[in-house]
């Protein structure tokens, strides 16, 4: 829980009673590996903070491939915000890569917290602001860069993912062909 609180703080400062606002609304639950969270076709009723594990998000294109999007590891929020916020159905899967531990938030409690407290509505804009600049933030990637120069920003900004993932997980992340990473990487490592 002192993780839980120290990230939140991080985003906004709030007193300990503000904090414990939130302390009735929160379930936890252990998800196995190789579990989904989140199907394809589901509606996102939850925020999960990850208090210990790996997940990824990904969605099956029309060819049937798994297309990574994100990785999320310990301390650190996962949400299909689109979901989330419309009630449509989500287009991704959340998968864990090993066994985890999840706090949940669930909708309804979620907005009833936002109106009770203006730190913790800041803290809702804010951490909504900070999901929509990663998705910008992977667009970009994904757009403007070549491959050699994703590859070097994830080693940069994410290089526990080299430990962490397959190789087919981490060329579907970077936009590759598992043989294109490769490549790639012996071309990187003769440099």
């Amino acid at each position: 829980m002192d993780q839980f609180k120290t990230v939140i703080t991080s985003f906004v400062p709030m007193s300990d009673e503000e904090f414990d606002l939130v302390l009735p609304i929160i379930n936890r639950a252990t998800i196995k590996k190789d579990t989904n969270l989140l199907e394809q076709g589901q509606v996102c009723q939850h925020v999960y903070f990850v208090e210990s594990g790996f997940f990824r998000m990904f969605y099956v294109d029309l060819k049937g491939n798994e297309i990574n999007s994100r990785f999320v590891k310990s301390d650190d929020f996962m949400v299909d915000f689109a979901s989330f916020i419309t009630k449509k159905a989500s287009l991704y899967y959340w998968k864990a890569m090993e066994d985890s531990k999840v706090i949940v938030l669930e909708h309804e409690d979620v907005e009833k917290l936002y109106n009770k407290s203006p730190a913790w509505a800041k803290f809702g804009r804010l951490i909504a602001e900070f999901g929509y600049l990663l998705i910008i933030e992977r667009q970009e990637i994904l757009h403007f860069q070549t491959p050699e120069e994703r590859y070097k920003t994830i080693l940069k900004k994410q290089p526990e993912l080299f430990q962490l993932v397959s190789q087919n997980h981490l060329a579907s992340y970077i936009g590759i062909k598992p043989e294109s990473l490769s490549r790639l990487r012996k071309r990187m490592i003769g440099k």
